[in-house]
């Protein structure tokens, strides 16, 4: 790009705590705007509905003014802009032939946020050949008086409107990109449908192999916003890799992704193979994922959940030489997880799956294998390797992103990846997953949503069986994965019991050093 002053530079998400704040700046011209209450996110990422504004350098083609409010003053400026029509509309209906298009729609208007649209620009996001389903409408207007976060568009102060026309040049383009992003990115191609997407840094020096996943499940956007912002930092040198090498795959599952859902067609974290004869699209991914995985020595799988709660971890057995999961890597899973920096750590997922299933048979329910409950942290350990799965807080949680992006942090600054060091961090408390609580009708429920984590007393009204018959908790401790309804002869909820195995182990650690012999 030949001159600055045809970019139109937006820069969003310094401060975590509400990243659609940023700046927007033409030349040496720079003034505050916002971006959407999602954040950014990659266009690979992008789709309808998701308030999150797509990075790239997208073209500027032409603008619309509301000659009530501005007079004919836009007609004179350099960029094309022409009156706005009282009928118009942009269509975001993904079932409409004129998907991310003006159009009038032949009625009078009158929206109840019109003034925002007093003077617009569209942004060429997904518009030369519309792609249903990957966002539409990302214009540049002006911001609500709070200055809140948009849809996914850029928005300035309403007296800024018109300095930034009279900025404008033909042939203009936009670069949004994350704050701490140096340089303008590569022009970014449309996505395309497919298996997932990889992108890795690797260092001069031997190292690890790390993966750091986001999005198994295609509902949960904290994961993919962490990984976008890591990668974003790794291409700006805002982050240096001194040895090894890091893969990150931000939306394991694209078909989930797209459809904004937990599942493509099936759960990916359940019996996660591969399969000479894949039957849908999780059997198709499989086939590309454990390879990867196998290639890997360490997993951080990033993921967010329904109900309220914490953020918590959840990692892999004890070393053992059992059937059911055999590990020999516990000691550095265990520091791993510590180094992370959750308040929660959740152990024993195998062994509570394996008893639940004892349980359905028992009462009568449906089959099952203890395979089922393999998923990308399961499979590392079986492949040689360890893993911690991360769970970044609700879906929607506005801190998630920004847990998931400190957990990045902390898990490559343990590893010796990066030149950063750890913060102090306290002791997590640590649950133990013990029985299912299974629902004996389809219409059995919980009495409400339970948060992740939270304590139970012996005897606590939980929920309450289809014939009115309470549920209790039958010991103290905490429940975990609880929903409020179930398929008869699934769980509603685990119980988890309070530990202290990874505690044991510190003083372990701690009592082994301090018996050897100084040198």
């Amino acid at each position: 790009m030949s001159n600055h002053a045809d970019v139109i530079v937006v820069r969003s998400g310094a401060d975590h705590r509400a990243p659609h704040l940023g700046t927007l700046r033409i030349g040496d011209w720079e003034i505050p705007c916002v971006t959407g209450r999602g954040g950014l996110t990659e266009p690979s990422r992008k789709r309808e509905g998701d308030l999150c504004t797509p990075i790239g350098v997208f073209p500027l083609r032409y603008g619309f003014y509301d000659p009530a409010v501005f007079g004919d003053a836009p007609r004179g400026l350099a960029f094309p802009f022409v009156p706005k029509p009282a009928d118009w509309l942009w269509v975001e209906d993904t079932t409409d032939p004129l998907y991310n298009r003006f159009a009038q729609d032949g009625g009078g208007g009158g929206r109840d946020n019109e003034a925002l649209f007093d003077l617009f620009v569209p942004v060429g996001w997904n518009d030369a050949t519309p792609v249903i389903g990957k966002g539409s409408g990302i214009l540049i207007h002006a911001a609500r008086e709070d200055f809140s976060g948009s849809a996914g568009c850029v928005a300035v102060a309403r007296s800024h409107l018109m300095p930034l026309a009279e900025r404008l040049r033909p042939g203009m383009l936009i670069d949004i990109g994350f704050a701490d992003t140096a340089s303008a990115p590569a022009r970014a191609a449309e996505p395309e449908a497919g298996g997932p997407e990889s992108v890795t840094f690797r260092a001069l020096q031997p190292g690890p192999r790390l993966l750091i996943a986001g999005a198994v499940h295609g509902n949960e956007p904290a994961g993919p916003a962490a990984i976008a912002r890591a990668i974003a930092a790794f291409r700006a040198g805002a982050l240096r890799l001194g040895r090894g090498s890091v893969t990150f795959v931000p939306v394991m599952n694209p078909l989930a992704w797209a459809q904004n859902s937990r599942e493509g067609m099936r759960n990916l974290n359940r019996d996660l193979c591969e399969r000479p004869v894949p039957l849908d699209n999780e059997d198709r991914l499989g086939n590309v994922i454990c390879p990867i995985l196998r290639a890997h020595d360490v997993l951080i799988d990033l993921h967010s959940f329904s109900a309220p709660g914490e953020a918590f971890a959840l990692c892999g057995p004890a070393d053992n030489d059992g059937g059911l999961e055999p590990f020999h890597r516990a000691a550095e899973e265990a520091a791993l997880v510590r180094a992370l920096g959750l308040p929660l750590v959740v152990h024993g997922w195998m062994a509570a799956h394996d008893r639940a299933l004892a349980q359905r048979r028992a009462a009568g329910g449906p089959a099952g294998l203890a395979a089922h409950g393999v998923g990308t942290t399961e499979y590392m350990r079986f492949a040689g390797g360890y893993a911690v799965t991360v769970e970044c807080g609700q879906h929607l949680d506005p801190r998630g992103p920004e847990i998931g992006w400190q957990v990045i942090l902390n898990g490559l600054s343990h590893l010796r990846m990066i030149d950063r060091p750890l913060p102090d961090l306290p002791a997590p408390r640590e649950l133990e997953i013990g029985e299912a609580i299974l629902a004996a009708d389809d219409d059995d429920r919980m009495i409400r949503q339970f948060s992740a984590g939270e304590p139970v007393r012996r005897g606590e009204v939980i929920g309450q069986r289809a014939d009115g018959m309470p549920i209790t908790a039958p010991a103290d401790g905490a429940l975990i994965f609880a929903g409020l309804t179930a398929a008869a002869g699934t769980e509603l909820a685990f119980l988890c019991h309070f530990a202290d195995r990874l505690a044991r182990m510190d003083r372990s650690s701690e009592a082994c050093a301090g018996s050897r012999p100084a040198d």
